[in-house]
């Protein structure tokens, strides 16, 4: 019991730190970079953040798992343990634009239940926080249970994009409950917006694309006053990928699923699980290994040498990895490649956390991993599941044939190779 109460206020004081950074620096110059889409932006104040919380995690507890938004992988693929879910900044727009009504998102889940939820909006000080089973707190004050309400007389938290043409759901699912309610608002923090569920300051929230680090935080806010969280279509929703989100209290989520949702004759795209596993035929993986490394001889040898695994979505091959043991104490990863059209969904970060766990099987000591200086986004993911620098090969890649390429704006020359302990 001590021992949950530890993890409170320590992640308590590491919001409250990281929200003073970002005040400190909200009016200062800083880059901004653009990820998926025109909306879709990240900070170097993220990413400062990001490693801030990070750091202490690690440093503080050197087994939990960390995984978020902005490309934070430490965690297991089956999220046993102790997992972190984190958004540094959720709300990056309104941080931008406003500067004002973003927040700093953190849950964290102990084997597969997450036990606690906490929202701080940086610029209003507000901190909201949840423990299982023991209610929510906004500042301290404890938060009354969710009143009841139908569409027809609720304030809602809703986007217009999934009102008008999207890739998402038909917007006549949804267009009605935006004319029956009250009114309608978007924010564009999910986090906040859960958190305002909460405390009473809208009724409900919908949305139709939200991942783990968004709504975990929230979700057990909203439950923790006796709402209810869900997909759009009532189901239970998990933490490992992309999910609609509905929240509200119970008389409004089954509202909403009943005589809107069903009603219209939605039904939900069926998400099935991620099923990593060997593979025999290198004829089947060849064109995906050939993304991460064009040299097909060097593929084929590797292929020979070592061990292939796959991932598998529903029947689509959607990523794999290649093992190849080098020493009794070492062994390398030489190859990780995730299909173009499934980037983005933590495919990457569940086949390097497989890849790791195998190593670890394997009785090998040391895993290592070799990649191009101008693999920034590489490097990154790399380091960030705990691989170190260990050497550099100068001209690696033009003296072995490769192709003159840049990527980031940078040419492709050196090898880096990184390492970490099992």
């Amino acid at each position: 019991m001590e021992v949950i109460y530890m993890l409170e206020w320590f992640a308590i004081d590491l919001i409250k730190q990281a929200g003073e950074y970002i005040r400190q620096q909200i009016d200062e110059r800083y880059e901004i970079e653009r990820k998926t889409g025109k909306g879709d932006l990240v900070t170097e104040i993220d990413r400062a953040v990001e490693q801030l919380i990070v750091d202490r995690i690690q440093d503080a507890y050197p087994n939990h798992h960390i995984v978020g938004e902005e490309g934070i992988s430490t965690g297991p693929a089956d999220l046993t343990g102790t997992v972190w879910f984190v958004d540094p900044i959720d709300g990056t727009l309104n941080f931008i634009h406003q500067k004002r009504m973003f927040a700093i998102s953190v849950a964290i889940m102990i084997d597969e239940v997450v036990e606690y939820g906490f929202v701080y909006d940086v610029m209003a000080d507000e901190l909201f926080v949840a423990r299982r089973n023991q209610g929510a707190t906004l500042n301290g004050r404890i938060l009354p249970a969710i009143a009841e309400h139908y569409v027809r007389d609720a304030f809602l938290s809703m986007n217009a994009t999934w009102v008008t043409p999207n890739r998402q759901i038909a917007p006549e699912v949804l267009a009605p409950i935006v004319k029956d309610s009250v009114g309608t608002r978007a924010h564009g923090a999910a986090s906040l917006e859960l958190a305002w569920l909460a405390a009473g300051r809208v009724d409900g929230y919908i949305t139709m694309r939200n991942m783990p680090w968004d709504y975990a935080a929230g979700k057990l806010l909203v439950e923790e006053v006796g709402g209810r969280v869900a997909s759009l279509y009532g189901e239970p929703i998990r933490y490992d990928g992309k999910t609609s989100v509905l929240a509200g209290s119970e008389t409004f989520v089954n509202d909403v699923v009943k005589h809107y949702v069903i009603a219209k004759g939605a039904t939900p795209e069926v998400r099935p699980d991620l099923e990593i596993q060997p593979q025999a035929s290198y004829k089947d993986v060849e064109t995906l290994l050939l993304l991460a490394n064009p040299q097909e001889a060097m593929i084929q040898e590797q292929f020979k040498a070592g061990e292939t695994y796959v991932a598998m979505l529903g029947g689509e091959l959607v990523g794999a990895y290649m093992l190849v043991r080098r020493s009794d104490e070492l062994i390398e990863l030489v190859n990780i490649a995730v299909k173009p059209e499934r980037q983005n969904q933590t495919i990457g970060q569940r086949l390097l956390q497989d890849a790791i766990r195998r190593s670890k099987g394997s009785g090998a000591k040391r895993m290592l991993v070799c990649t191009g200086n101008s693999s920034v986004v590489q490097l990154r993911f790399y380091q960030q599941a705990g691989f170190r620098f260990e050497s550099v090969e100068r001209d690696y890649f033009p003296n072995h044939g490769y192709a003159a390429i840049e990527e980031d704006g940078l040419p492709l020359l050196d090898r880096i190779c990184l390492t970490r302990d099992l």
